[in-house]
């Protein structure tokens, strides 16, 4: 009795499952790791704030030039790219990441409107000291909603916590300058310490000071 084609055709694959199985489970488990947006979050924030900081700290230009490159570093990076990472942290359930990328990113984005004449938010005021009023009641606003992020931070880490201190202090001088440098190194700091994992990619792991067993910046 002759042995049917279909039969032998499905007991050779199945068998050629069974070995692409055995060889798969050969490979370590540490070399797949969990999608994170916390370094790409982190590192949109620190780049924008340290082009703007240097605009307003005049290191490069004269204090009185426009930012206009920093602007669009804060409508496509600052902006769009970290509102993208905290859509994904959203997606994973990480609320405190993901509030924090999409409200910031809403910060660059308004910045960033403010300056470019398609918008034309601030064409209408004539009066300088009128125009930094306002201004001031926008940087209130985020120095305002900045406290209550560091207070909600206060059993994550200790990284995580002195960036949001130093970036209220920067919302609350009315300028980033030298504070928003500083800011900016901390932020790209706690970037790259969720990036590194040691025997994976990296041969240590950045310290970050972790205040309770969960609040690592690594696991999220």
């Amino acid at each position: 009795m002759s042995r049917n084609p279909v039969d032998t055709t499905s007991r050779m694959t199945y068998e050629r499952f069974l070995e692409f199985e055995r060889l798969m489970k050969g490979y370590s488990s540490s070399r797949y790791q969990p999608y994170n947006a916390t370094p790409i979050g982190l590192c949109a924030f620190a780049l924008t704030l340290f082009v703007y900081s240097m605009y307003m700290a005049g290191a490069t230009v004269p204090i009185a030039t426009s930012p206009g490159i920093a602007m669009g570093l804060a409508l496509f990076y600052g902006g769009l790219i970290q509102f993208l990472a905290g859509l994904y942290e959203l997606r994973l359930g990480n609320n405190f990441h993901a509030l924090t990328f999409c409200s910031y990113a809403g910060y660059w984005f308004g910045l960033g409107s403010l300056y470019a004449s398609v918008f034309n938010f601030s064409s209408s005021i004539t009066d300088t000291s009128v125009y930094y009023k306002a201004l001031g009641v926008f940087y209130l606003g985020w120095t305002i909603f900045t406290l209550a992020m560091l207070i909600a931070s206060i059993r994550t880490n200790i990284v995580v916590i002195i960036f949001f201190f130093f970036l209220m202090s920067t919302y609350a001088l009315f300028t980033a300058r030298a504070c928003g440098i500083f800011t900016a190194a901390i932020a790209w700091y706690a970037g790259f310490a969720s990036l590194m994992k040691k025997g994976d990619n990296a041969y240590f792991n950045l310290p970050v000071f972790p205040l309770s067993p969960k609040s690592e910046v690594n696991s999220t």
